[in-house]
């Protein structure tokens, strides 16, 4: 696509790209806020809300000349899409085009779409179980197991913030490819390991990892995990510690294991001299990722991004927005098992190429990273600057978060504002008034900031800034946080609300459980009558490079 030709795409001339074979680069971008994205998508795009794509574009979307098409609600002239298109154009995006007549003509055209959240890796999910045959366990027969006293060992896949949120009694908890790396002692004829998450994906991977590698070629999932065994009245564990921790595999155990995982399915590498031609390609996307569960410091400031790699995959629609990019993994090279249990499960997946990266990785050599600070924005506050502001009373604190972090935590008294748009803040930039924006690093209260400076420093005679380091930084100081909802001080509705059943408590849960839950089990027989979703599922017979080609599902 070139924008000097055009600056829009017809709803059949989009779904022809996403059909092509072999699939270009492409970016396909919702600029809608999350609660709307939810109610309708195409199978293949990507949710970038207007009100955070400034800070999200450049790690989602890294080469300035990928094809970039956004859409709104109708395309309309003056709507969301066109404003993206302004911000793309102003960080240097050099081809990016508007969906002609948004995603209502995308529709009334009988184009596919979808309803949810993070449809496209649980519809994954789904169909692995089924190609994989990995046999599931009803929490029916989990409790009977239980309470007949035969030997069950369940382990919880899901990252430890969600694991303490709501559990299952007696759960160990070790976390997506963590799980891997575990050693697991034969238990006996009557013995079962059990896989569970809050639903059923990550239960679903893990028990099929599990399976495959030889871990535990009996492994099952739990079916509907958490929520299931909730919805019968079984009592379910608060702020939870694991009850016990597997044992560690050692190196060279789940090296061999890793090798063999690569050679049988041909997993490809890529080497330091490779990763160095890919990141002076200006014609190729490049992602890297270190799939370790914490940070290598020396890859702060880089472009190599830390994401475990459970959650690479559980959440691979809001890490990589462009289709047909290539993907690197670091991992211990010791082994590479985490880096070569994610690269399997990518592979599949099929929307990248998916390379384990082989050797050492001077950081030097890692791509550059994103850029992070905005030009023009006010000087900010730091803890004890707006402290003493606030005694003096004349300032008005303005939380630009997300939502679910705002319900968590926030300063005392401060306000709430989805920045989709500034006009909230009209009532409150009035002479002599201060306006100090946070958010919980800092960096969306530095870009509100910038905004609100540049649009009514002049004529409001008010003052705008931002607090340092966020809300982090607030609470690190060691000054309260409230949790404290005031209809009164909710500037916007929670649009980036997706919908999340975690958020839902009392009378209304069960209902929104089962609701969800029978959703997740229908979905992938849907979202697989969209032609573009494919799905390439190795052959369960591959055994060798050669033998280890993708079959579509």
């Amino acid at each position: 696509m070139s924008s000097t030709t055009r600056n829009t795409i017809a709803p059949t001339e989009l779904q022809a790209l996403l059909l092509a074979e072999p699939a270009a680069e492409l970016a396909l971008l919702d600029v809608r806020e999350t609660r709307f994205f939810v109610e309708r998508h195409p199978n293949l795009a990507r949710n970038v809300p207007f009100s955070g794509l400034e800070l999200q574009i450049e790690a989602l979307v890294p080469r300035r000349t990928t094809p970039v098409v956004l859409y709104d609600d109708h395309g309309a002239t003056d709507g969301v899409g066109r404003a993206a298109s302004a911000v793309l154009a102003r960080l240097g995006y050099t081809d990016v085009r508007n969906l002609e007549g948004g995603l209502q003509r995308w529709l009334s055209e009988g184009l596919p779409a979808i309803d949810g959240y993070g449809t496209l890796v649980k519809a994954f999910g789904d169909r692995a179980r089924l190609h994989y045959g990995t046999p599931g366990l009803p929490v029916e027969a989990l409790r009977e197991r239980q309470r007949q006293g035969r030997p069950t060992t369940l382990v919880d896949a899901r990252p430890q913030a969600e694991f303490r949120f709501l559990s299952l009694p007696g759960a160990r908890n070790h976390a997506g490819t963590e799980l891997a790396l575990r050693r697991f002692e034969p238990g006996g004829a009557d013995h079962l390991w059990a896989i569970n998450c809050f639903s059923r994906t990550r239960g679903i991977v893990g028990a099929t990892t599990l399976r495959l590698l030889g871990r535990a070629p009996d492994a099952v999932f739990v079916e509907d995990g958490v929520m299931a065994w909730g919805l019968q009245g079984a009592p379910t564990v608060q702020n939870a510690a694991p009850d016990d921790e597997l044992p560690p595999e050692s190196p060279d155990v789940l090296r061999r294991i890793a090798d063999d995982l690569i050679e049988r399915f041909g997993l490809p590498l890529a080497d330091a001299a490779r990763l160095a031609r890919w990141r002076d390609d200006d014609a190729r996307t490049l992602y890297v990722f270190d799939v370790r569960p914490a940070a290598d410091p020396a890859f702060s400031g880089t472009g190599v991004r830390q994401v475990p790699g459970g959650q690479l995959l559980m959440h691979f629609e809001n890490l990589v927005a462009t289709r047909g990019a290539r993907i690197v993994l670091l991992d211990d090279q010791a082994h590479r098992l985490r880096a070569a249990v994610t690269s399997f499960w990518l592979t599949q997946l099929n929307q990248a190429e998916v390379y384990v990266f082989d050797g050492e990785l001077p950081p030097d050599q890692a791509p550059p990273a994103p850029a992070t600070s905005f030009k023009g924005a006010p000087a900010p506050l730091t803890p004890e600057a707006l402290a003493r502001l606030r005694s003096n009373g004349a300032v008005t604190v303005v939380d630009v978060g997300p939502s679910l972090d705002y319900e968590r935590g926030h300063l005392p008294g401060a306000h709430y504002m989805l920045p989709a748009s500034l006009a909230p803040l009209a009532a409150h930039a009035v002479p002599g008034r201060t306006l100090v924006f946070t958010s919980p690093d800092g960096m969306a209260a530095a870009r509100v900031a910038r905004d609100a400076h540049q649009r009514w420093q002049q004529d409001s005679g008010a003052v705008f800034s931002w607090l340092e380091g966020g809300t982090k930084g607030w609470e690190a100081s060691g000054r309260p946080l409230s949790t404290d909802l005031v209809p009164s001080r909710l500037l916007t509705p929670f649009d980036d609300d997706w919908g999340s059943v975690m958020r839902v408590f009392g009378p209304r849960r069960d209902a929104a459980w089962a609701d969800y839950l029978a959703w997740e089990r229908a979905l992938a027989e849907r979202v697989l009558q969209d032609p573009s979703v494919r799905f390439r599922f190795f052959a369960l017979s591959a055994r060798a490079p050669a033998q280890g080609r993708a079959a579509r599902s």
